[in-house]
């Protein structure tokens, strides 16, 4: 089960956070199929089809984020905010490795999660913890001011580095 921050393996101090069961869907003759599962009324047969497809690949834990991106965002047209819920769950709770080479899915997925906490009256997770470029944001650097170099004397040219006279 995932925890709570995006990008993180442990979250030292806080427990895993139940979600809903993932809808899985049983083998056909024709591939995947979620025919007699409560997503069957609330989908067309094509949208059923790609569906059954993407969750098979979620279940099976892929690593693609482009199926997870595409299953929750059919759930969520289509009402059916807790099973998109779980399919991002299913994404942070892949290992890190698998995160990091696709961090602007990443993040993508981070803020559907965020959004779909907020809607379904879960607590968000910290902002904070979402990743740029896979890892968390360091704290801004501050440059050192740089010396004011002395003004030219008359008759020099200054050229690059060097000054001649």
């Amino acid at each position: 089960m995932a925890l709570f921050g995006v990008g993180r393996r442990a979250a030292h101090g806080k427990e895993a956070v139940p979600g809903p069961g993932l809808v899985q869907p049983r083998r056909s003759l024709d591939g995947w199929t979620l025919e007699g599962t409560p997503l069957a009324d609330r989908f067309e047969p094509e949208e059923l089809r790609e569906l059954g497809t993407l969750l098979h690949g979620v279940g099976a834990e892929m690593r693609t984020a482009w199926t997870y991106e595409r299953a929750a965002d059919l759930l969520e047209r289509a009402g059916e905010r807790p099973q998109a819920l779980a399919v991002v769950e299913v994404w942070f709770a892949l290992p890190e490795e698998v995160r990091r080479a696709s961090p602007a899915a990443t993040r993508a997925l981070g803020r559907r999660r965020q959004r779909l906490r907020g809607r379904l009256g879960g607590p968000p997770a910290p902002t904070a913890a979402i990743p740029a470029q896979g890892r968390a944001v360091p704290p801004p650097v501050v440059m050192p001011a740089k010396p004011a170099s002395p003004p030219p004397v008359a008759g020099e040219v200054r050229t690059g580095q060097a000054t001649r006279q």
